[in-house]
């Protein structure tokens, strides 16, 4: 009998252990100001490997004392590749403004300027499909009293809602 109990819930822990492949971003306008402000939620170790593809150097996310110096230039080249937002018609360009660790995963935050309305957003999201295959990103659009929703996947890594 012991030992029916440790094969289960060896199957258990381990068959059901897999990892969980999605970031979380929310996109809010505000009027008075006239921007789009941008917050993305990922992991931050699978942030860690998309931005460390390709160099050679450890990067350390978040960390005071041992974050690499180019780590944000990195950031914002990677949002800027992977990351399309456009308004009404328009492509827009935004800034990184920086980023916070909360437990193991990092928010970055965005903003785009000079966008007094929205009445059609397309965003194309693909942050971190290049990395696995099972990226989920869902994207939370809040534009006066609406909120609109989308899931980006690879294979259907843009949306546009209309408000």
């Amino acid at each position: 009998m012991r030992y029916f109990i440790l094969v289960v819930g060896f199957f258990l822990l381990t068959g059901f252990a897999h990892k969980f492949y999605v970031s979380i971003m929310e996109v809010t306008h505000n009027a008075e100001n006239a921007s789009l402000e941008i917050a993305v939620k990922l992991f931050t170790d699978d942030l860690e490997a998309a931005l460390e593809a390709g160099t050679t150097t450890k990067l350390w996310v978040g960390d005071p004392d041992r974050e690499a110096p180019e780590t944000d230039s990195l950031l914002a080249n990677y949002f800027e590749r992977r990351l399309t937002i456009e308004v009404d018609g328009e492509t827009q360009k935004a800034t990184l403004l920086g980023k916070e660790l909360e437990a193991d995963v990092t928010w970055c935050y965005l903003e785009i300027n000079d966008v007094p309305t929205v009445s059609k957003i397309n965003i194309s999201n693909l942050l971190l499909t290049e990395l696995f295959d099972e990226q989920k990103n869902i994207v939370h659009v809040y534009v006066g009293d609406e909120e609109k929703s989308v899931l980006l996947q690879r294979g259907k890594g843009s949306g546009e809602l209309s408000f």
